[in-house]
């Protein structure tokens, strides 16, 4: 190697496929135990469905089921595609929390409640939305919020137009100090002709 090493070549590593034969072997052991037609099936079943959109580990798994897939069959099947990389939890979390930031606005609990929906790996959901930074964007995409709603509100005396969309905030997975703020803030600043003066 130390000729190699002064001549400016690379040699590349030695790399042990001792772990390699053993993870096929317990894959070929646990295939051993399956029906062979059932498997077919089950392939057959998950290409289909990985073509129209992504899903979760368990909502593979959940549709092999609906489809009389023995479960270790359906085990069996997931692990293979999640070998394969064709499902992916932390991946799947990534695209649909960047997705339902961008299309919907939606707020940390609001993309807790629709990622939980989708049946995907809790860890991954909390990965997902940590590495988006929902919380750090969120002022900016709150005030743009009740911005664009306020817009559709018409007047309405300041209580009702504050309720409203205080409300509307809250369904989008924006509660607390943070939504009164902003639509305090967006209260103050609207134009005069924009709602009715407040009677307090």
């Amino acid at each position: 190697m130390s000729d190699a090493a002064d001549a400016g070549q690379w040699v590349a590593p030695v790399i042990s496929l001792a772990g390699a034969r053993a993870e096929r072997s317990s894959v070929d052991d646990a295939r051993a135990h399956l029906d062979d037609d059932e498997l077919a099936r089950a392939e057959t079943i998950s290409m289909r469905a990985l073509s129209r959109k992504g899903l979760s580990r368990r909502e593979l798994v959940d549709r092999l089921r609906e489809n009389d897939i023995s479960p270790e069959a359906a085990e069996f099947e997931a692990d293979r595609l999640q070998r394969v990389g064709l499902i992916d939890d932390a991946e799947l979390a990534r695209v649909l929390v960047d997705r339902l930031v961008a299309r919907k606005g939606l707020g940390r609990s609001a993309l807790m409640g629709e990622l939980r929906q989708r049946k995907l790996d809790p860890d991954a959901v909390e990965q997902a939305i940590a590495e988006h930074g929902a919380e750090s964007d969120a002022g900016a995409l709150i005030d743009q919020l009740v911005a664009d709603r306020l817009r559709r509100l018409g007047s309405l005396d300041r209580a009702t137009a504050e309720r409203r969309l205080v409300s509307y905030l809250q369904r989008k997975g924006h509660g607390g100090p943070m939504a009164h703020q902003a639509v305090r803030r967006a209260l103050d600043g609207a134009p005069a002709g924009r709602r009715t003066p407040e009677f307090e």
